[in-house]
């Protein structure tokens, strides 16, 4: 039983026998003491009735009382008189009471309210009076420290500050209090809290103060950051994580904020321009690291890059220069991006290049040398026709002289060798010279390919990283773990798809130093392929599924392990990236008459026929996978590492139905 119900069954009965006393008594000697005034007795004990209605009835049935008796009785005037000044104090009292009890229903209602906000409050809530002592503590400040209901209350706030800051915190506690105001505590420094079994965790902690019949208060809201310092943390790896992996790349990247000051630039662009990062990121793009005569020409292009609606794609293929750390001019061939917020808006612009100056200026002179070369070619030429008149003018002195015509020919012969020997070397040169152009076109092209794919691979991964570190930021309160989590999961991603690339840089790269060696070994190839599959299973996407066959004679195999394993997820990695959700890639190994036979099939896009003659070239992409993430290099490098181990590969495709692909290698190598 609540005590709502205790008060009312205690209440009720000893009104009603009091108004039915004071009746009696009233009818009983009616005969000129007021004894109705007694009446506001029962009313006045009704505030102690939870029902409010109570006192209303009681009131209503006094007054009844009272008008009746007066009516039976006859009273006199003075009587009725005395009787309305009792009804007068009885309504009096209702209307006191009434009132009362509503004040004090607001008043409950308000304690309740506050009460709630306290216990039930998301962060933790201590209360503490002007010597430290804790007065009130919230159950989620309890929950936080380990303490049970009430266990905190008398204890000095200290006893919840590590040892090694709570000497400290006194007289810091001290100085509040004499000039108390509501602001953060320790600002620019990390705070931690000790746990009731001595262990800490970061908190963020704000201060208020207020005042009760001149004793002074101060409040303290406490929130555990432990998951925000965790996340943040996390967040700080990726970072730096993608910030190596710029730094390892041979091109310049940099990003330019809105406001023309560098945000991001790479090691590379860092050597070009020949100052440290510090002294670079933060500073204005065009002030600093533009020549004056075409700085404001390419600031005005900058600012027109707001205008760019969302729905308009925007790249930037040029060549343009910029001033290093001595003040000397730099071609950078470059690619730019617009990196949008979640709101379409432009935030970034974000640039690869690769410094050609050297390129440049090795062009100027080879033209230098093709027309000195066209120079020398003409004299030769005016040199063959003299030595022409001249062997003709011999010619006709051969009648005259016979010795003459034998000493003039010996000298002709001669002439003439000299000239063989003089068109043999300019001959020579001329090979030299258009080899070297050659090369230095084709070193010149590769690097623009390499540019432009390295700018295009690149750019959604940082483009993901960038704006999901930017949103992270934002997402600060305690229930939006599963935003940052999913934003942490999109920078995880990307950073995997940008090491993915580099792997394919570095292997080509080994490939063509010679650095890359076949180091074979005996394995068995059936549990190989059953692991791997297991492995690569792990990648497909939804409703895709990989199918192992073993066509086998034999399992034991003698060959390098790694490559092995490199071609067959590159082959497979091919195959779950071109088919859609839902279909099948079947995965053939067998071992037969002294060779291993590998086959990957898959559903997907194809390859189009008049395109398969270059798939094994690097970078290339067939027009039908461009917007497919990739760089252009896998199939080359497999193609290399089977040639490696003595073997060779090919395939069959169909454009919209699917590809198969062949590796056939010896069973064993030495």
């Amino acid at each position: 039983m609540d005590k709502s119900n205790l008060s009312a069954n205690s209440t009720t009965p000893l009104v009603w026998t009091l108004v039915i006393f004071i009746s009696v008594i009233n009818y009983i000697f009616h005969d000129g003491v007021i004894w109705s005034i007694l009446y506001i007795a029962p009313v006045f004990l009704t505030i102690f009735h939870p029902d409010r209605r109570f006192t209303s009835v009681i009131s209503i049935f006094c007054t009844c009382l009272i008008i009746g008796f007066s009516w039976v009785t006859k009273d006199s005037l003075h009587q009725l008189l005395n009787q309305a000044l009792t009804l007068a104090a009885i309504w009096s009292a209702w209307f006191a009471i009434i009132n009362f009890r509503r004040s004090d229903d607001r008043l409950s209602k308000e304690r309740e309210r506050l009460r709630a906000l306290f216990d039930y409050a998301t962060e933790g809530i201590v209360i503490t009076d002007q010597s430290g002592e804790i007065v009130m503590i919230n159950p989620v400040a309890e929950q936080k420290f380990g303490y049970g209901k009430g266990e905190l209350v008398g204890n000095k706030i200290e006893v919840l500050i590590p040892e090694r800051f709570s000497k400290g915190h006194v007289s810091r506690r001290d100085q509040f209090n004499k000039s108390p105001q509501a602001r953060p505590m320790g600002q620019g420094s990390k705070l931690f809290a000790r746990k009731k079994d001595g262990g800490e965790f970061p908190v963020e902690i704000s201060l208020s103060n207020f005042s009760i019949d001149n004793n002074k208060f101060v409040i303290a809201f406490i929130i555990d950051i432990s998951e925000k310092a965790l996340f943040l943390d996390q967040i700080r790896q990726e970072k730096e994580l993608a910030q190596m992996y710029l730094d390892i790349a041979p091109v310049m990247f940099v990003a330019i904020s809105m406001d023309e000051r560098v945000t991001l630039i790479n090691q590379q662009g860092c050597r070009i321009i020949g100052l440290p990062e510090s002294s670079i990121v933060g500073k204005n793009w065009f002030d600093i690291f533009k020549p004056a005569d075409i700085r404001e020409e390419e600031r005005e292009r900058f600012r027109k890059l707001k205008e760019v609606q969302p729905d308009q794609e925007f790249t930037s293929e040029l060549e343009s220069v910029i001033v290093n750390s001595k003040g000397g001019r730099r071609i950078i061939s470059s690619k730019a991006v617009l990196i949008r917020d979640h709101s379409g808006k432009p935030i970034t612009l974000l640039a690869s290049g690769d410094d050609v100056t050297e390129r440049r200026q090795q062009e100027k002179r080879i033209e230098q040398v093709n027309i000195e070369l066209k120079a020398n070619s003409d004299e030769i030429l005016k040199l063959n026709s003299e030595l022409e008149d001249r062997v003709a003018k011999r010619t006709e002195e051969l009648g005259d002289l016979v010795g003459k015509m034998e000493l003039a020919n010996a000298e002709l012969a001669t002439e003439v060798r000299e000239r063989r020997q003089a068109e043999e070397l300019l001959q020579k040169n001329r090979e030299e010279l258009r080899a070297s152009l050659e090369k230095e076109k084709e070193l010149g092209e590769l690097k623009s390919r390499f540019v432009t794919m390295a700018s295009h691979e690149f750019r959604t991964p940082l483009s993901t990283i960038l704006s999901s570190a930017s949103l992270v930021s934002k997402y600060n309160g305690g229930d939006q773990l599963e935003q940052r989590t999913k934003h942490l999961e999109r920078i995880k991603y990307s950073v995997n798809n940008l090491t993915a690339i580099l792997n394919d840089f570095l292997s080509i790269g080994k490939l063509e130093e010679g650095k890359v060696h076949c180091n074979p070994s005996e394995f068995d190839m059936v549990s190989f392929a059953s692991e791997l599959t297991s492995e690569m299973r792990e990648l497909t996407k939804r409703g895709q599924t990989i199918t192992h066959v073993d066509e086998r004679a034999e399992s034991k195999v003698v060959l390098d392990k790694n490559l092995t394993r490199n071609i067959c997820i590159n082959l497979l990695s091919n195959a779950i990236k071109y088919s859609d959700e839902g279909k099948n890639i079947l995965f053939k190994t067998g071992v037969t008459g002294g060779k291993l036979e590998i086959s990957v099939t898959d559903q997907g896009i194809g390859i189009p026929e008049t395109e398969q003659q270059h798939i094994f070239d690097r970078f290339f992409r067939a027009n039908n996978a461009v917007n497919i993430q990739g760089t252009g290099l896998g199939l080359n490098i497999v193609k290399k590492y089977a040639e490696l181990m003595g073997g060779q590969i090919f395939f069959t495709s169909q454009q919209g139905k699917g590809t198969t692909f062949h590796v056939t290698l010896p069973q064993s190598i030495e």
